[in-house]
């Protein structure tokens, strides 16, 4: 376990030694992040450190010998920033196909369950995919609509509505305005605990079974000059904090759990 970890910190200070400069990373060592701002407890401007996972990523970056600034912009700006490499980095992001021809990923730095939330009157079973047909639901402007929705819209069988943010999906979810709503199981009730009443939030059920379980990452540009440099020492440096548990304090501290 000691040579594990003299090893991958040997590693991270070749990897942060060859790492060239670029206008990204300049002279001042500075990594540009962006990421949404309301993604809590994960990341939102309104959180303490940015958000559990901003802290993590943020620390890591530390870790290898860079200062972070971290700003938050709807999450569709927030994608083309990081493609169009006017930031350097965005995170939380799920694996995509599309997206994985355009960004590299670092090793998964969340892992989230994402549920079905709807509204208790208009209440339906679900076990999956299928159960979704005929029904209509809301999708924050800039997030990836899952595969199997994906060929269900493409298929007229499912409507799919857009809003601004999570919070607005939930209020249309309220107001019976559409049938369901896919989020993970923190979001979705932070999302209504933000923007319903008490009472209104009673209404809102969450499927007891998963939509599926997933990992969200760190993405760089393929077009970042340093993307491939950046992506390695932040996974080394990540698995030198997550050994000497520097990580799991942080995710202690914020919610109360290990990551």
């Amino acid at each position: 376990m000691i040579l594990r970890s003299v090893v991958m910190r040997v590693l991270l200070i070749a990897v942060s030694f060859c790492m060239t400069v670029s206008y990204a990373v300049a002279d001042k060592r500075v990594i540009h992040l962006v990421t949404g701002p309301d993604y809590a407890p994960y990341a939102s401007m309104e959180l303490s450190e940015g958000g559990v996972v901003s802290e993590v990523v943020s620390r890591v970056f530390d870790e290898i010998g860079y200062k972070t600034e971290l700003s938050f912009y709807p999450w569709n700006r927030v994608y083309q920033r990081v493609l169009n490499v006017q930031s350097d980095a965005t995170f939380p992001y799920a694996w995509g196909r599309e997206r994985a021809q355009l960004f590299l990923y670092s090793r998964p730095v969340n892992r989230i369950n994402i549920r079905v939330f709807m509204h208790q009157e208009t209440r339906f079973s679900f076990t999956g995919p299928d159960d979704l047909k005929g029904l209509s639901y809301c999708q924050p402007l800039g997030y990836q609509t899952e595969p199997e929705l994906e060929n269900m819209i493409e298929k007229n069988v499912l409507q799919r509505f857009e809003a601004r943010d999570m919070d607005g999906c939930f209020e249309m979810l309220s107001a019976k305005r559409v049938n369901f709503v896919i989020s993970n199981d923190l979001v979705g009730r932070s999302s209504a605990e933000r923007v319903l009443s008490a009472e209104m939030r009673s209404f809102i059920v969450a499927a007891e079974e998963p939509f599926r379980t997933i990992s969200e990452y760190l993405i760089i540009s393929k077009e970042h000059p340093d993307a491939e440099y950046l992506i390695g020492a932040f996974n080394t440096a990540y698995e030198v904090l997550l050994e000497n548990g520097t990580l799991d304090r942080i995710w202690q501290r914020h919610l109360g759990v290990k990551q």
